[in-house]
């Protein structure tokens, strides 16, 4: 599965679970360095996530690493998910699911 099937499967996913806001930037080279893949939200709920997605071994990038980290550190939930991480995804993806929270390995 490629990045671009894996980021329209995980959309999918969140349009069925009432996440009625997403943004994705279409042309990175046009956008700052880093910035996430997708940012979702979900009203009823009050959460906003911001995602980077990634192939199981795709490498995340420098710039990518420090928006992340700012974000979360930040207090935003924030999350980068690879297709390995599908349960862990539809279950972040529940309105009353878990926080998204960075892997403590980036």
């Amino acid at each position: 599965m490629n990045e671009e099937q894996f980021r329209r499967q995980v959309r999918q996913l969140a349009q069925m679970r009432g996440w009625t806001l997403a943004y994705h930037t279409h042309n990175s080279r046009r956008s700052d360095a880093g910035w996430p893949d997708e940012v979702y939200g979900h009203p009823t709920a009050g959460r906003t996530i911001f995602i980077e997605l990634k192939t199981d071994t795709g490498r995340i990038r420098p710039e990518q690493k420090l928006w992340l980290r700012h974000l979360s550190d930040c207090g935003f939930e924030v999350a980068l998910w690879r297709p390995r991480d599908l349960a862990l995804i539809v279950a972040t993806l529940s309105p009353g699911g878990p926080r998204a929270t960075l892997p403590e390995t980036l």
